[in-house]
């Protein structure tokens, strides 16, 4: 079935055709368990969540109307289980003590870029649930603002206002961390790409 594309999928699946809607969960399957891991950052979770969006998927098939690409649709049900989940958990310190430790055959740049990855994780799981949805869609899953509006079915504007509080909240965060000597990192070309992902 790799030569259908998914649109025809979908209309075989709604049809009753299961071999059809396996292949939909077999293309989606990475994409959507890596925007969750992302969002949540466990691993268990993600998957649980996985695997209860593509069963909201088939339940609520014969409803898909096409105005959104199957893609998009299928993350606004895996993006709306995810708030509901992140929203009942407890605020995190995102300028935790807890630096991550250097080892001792690790080369200092590459700690410095585990260190940076994993202080943004921190700054990113700080966020309210929407906002962290809207910047894990927009810097990891290269989703346009149309496409994170219609994956969180929020308004444009609503989004834009998403995005800009998230991207300074994470700002403050590692600006804040740096100067607690929490993330020590030098001003390489490198770094100023990863951070600016968050931000651009």
């Amino acid at each position: 079935m790799n030569q259908y594309d998914d649109k025809q999928l979908v209309g075989q699946a709604q049809a009753g055709d299961m071999p059809a809607f396996d292949e939909l969960v077999r293309r989606h399957h990475g994409p959507v368990y890596c925007h969750l891991y992302r969002t949540c950052r466990n691993g268990a979770e993600a998957e649980e969540m996985t695997q209860e969006s593509f069963v909201k998927a088939w339940e609520g098939l014969a409803g898909f109307r096409g105005t959104a690409s199957f893609k998009t649709w299928l993350f606004r049900i895996a993006t709306n289980l995810c708030i509901n989940r992140l929203s009942r958990r407890k605020p995190v310190d995102p300028l935790s003590e807890d630096v991550p430790a250097g080892r001792s055959d690790e080369p200092e740049e590459a700690y410095r870029q585990r260190q940076l990855k994993e202080s943004i994780g921190a700054a990113l799981e700080s966020l309210p649930a929407g906002q962290r949805s809207a910047l894990v869609l927009s810097i990891y899953e290269e989703l346009s603002y149309e496409e994170i509006a219609e994956a969180m079915g929020r308004s444009l504007a609503s989004v834009n206002m998403l995005l800009y509080r998230a991207r300074m909240s994470v700002r403050q965060t590692l600006a804040a961390a740096r100067g607690r000597g929490l993330v020590c990192l030098k001003d390489t070309g490198r770094t100023q790409k990863a951070e600016a992902r968050c931000w651009k």
